[in-house]
């Protein structure tokens, strides 16, 4: 014998459209189709920017190659461009000199 008590909504009649259902149509001069609601999607702004970060930045080559021809003659890393990244990597990060 089964613990589980029937459920019982004291009608026995079923509502016409459930809750949150739409209420489906018959599509005119077919009588086999329905009319069903169609779907609508809305981007935000903020999502069309998220979406435009993803998509990947141009390779700028003749400036890969030129830095890759001054590591392999060690004259990429000077003084000066070291002090300039160290001013910037400063400035990023709101840092007094």
């Amino acid at each position: 014998m089964s613990d589980i008590a029937p459920i019982s909504t004291g009608s026995s009649r079923m509502p016409d459209h459930p809750p949150g259902i739409a209420e489906v149509r018959q599509v005119p001069g077919r009588a086999d189709a329905v009319a069903r609601p169609s779907d609508r999607v809305e981007l935000s702004d903020r999502a069309r920017f998220l979406s435009r970060l993803a998509e990947p930045l141009p390779i700028r080559q003749d400036l890969v190659d030129r830095a890759r021809a001054q590591i392999d003659a060690g004259t990429y890393e000077t003084d000066e461009r070291i002090s300039g990244a160290l001013d910037a990597l400063r400035e990023d990060l709101d840092l007094s000199a």
